[in-house]
């Protein structure tokens, strides 16, 4: 029963493995397609003119939550390892409630709230709302929901740093990946910029991480 159990953990791996991975690297491609120069409400003001772009920038953007978590949840409770961790397991799993919750409400607000006050002329308002504004309601709600993602990371990754090969690098990419999250958070909240900067290369390690799932996937696949 438990090794059916890896082989359907290895086959949701794999999938949800490319979907994020596909995500991850879609998404900056388009947030430089779609992303305005000038003051803030200059930005605003260009939106209009690249309203499809901007917006399915943020529809691919609130994709990326899930499936990771799809991932962080099928390597916590379905892959197995030589260490058995299960309350930090648990732990890692229910911090991906919040970190779910706030994301989707950061991304989906740029299609929804964001554009309701662009569209009234509301610039003001929108300001309070426009991710590219780093003191913004949904920049500040992104960077709390990673804080959430990273002590899941951290949590759920533990038990892997005890293996070798792909499992192990997983783990200590997510472990990489959640301490930059941090980072970015108090840089956030001590409006350090360098320290800030430290999301983007929170990111950028989420695409090896994928890449590694699916070829954890196969492998669990197989066995």
């Amino acid at each position: 029963m438990k090794k059916e159990y890896t082989k359907k953990a290895g086959i949701v791996l794999l999938v949800v493995g490319i979907v994020f991975t596909a995500l991850v690297i879609l998404w900056p491609i388009f947030m430089m397609m779609s992303q305005p120069v000038g003051e803030i409400n200059d930005q605003l003001r260009s939106l209009g003119t690249r309203k499809s772009i901007y917006v399915l920038n943020f529809v691919l953007a609130s994709l990326i939550a899930p499936s990771i978590s799809f991932i962080l949840i099928s390597i916590a409770f379905f892959v197995p390892s030589n260490k058995d961790t299960p309350i930090l397991s648990v732990m890692g799993v229910l911090l991906l409630v919040p970190y779910i919750t706030l994301v989707s409400i950061a991304y989906t607000s740029q299609f929804i709230i964001l554009q309701s006050f662009i569209s009234s002329g509301n610039l003001i308002e929108a300001g309070y709302w426009y991710f590219g504004n780093q003191s913004s309601i949904p920049y500040f709600i992104n960077q709390l929901g990673y804080l959430f993602f990273a002590l899941s990371g951290l949590l759920i990754g533990y038990r892997f740093l005890f293996e070798k090969g792909i499992p192990k690098s997983v783990a200590v990419l997510l472990w990489s990946s959640g301490i930059f999250s941090i980072l970015a958070f108090v840089g956030l909240g001590m409006k350090n910029d360098v320290l800030n900067f430290s999301t983007i290369l929170s990111g950028m390690l989420t695409i090896p991480i994928g890449i590694l799932v699916i070829l954890w996937g196969m492998r669990l696949r197989s066995q």
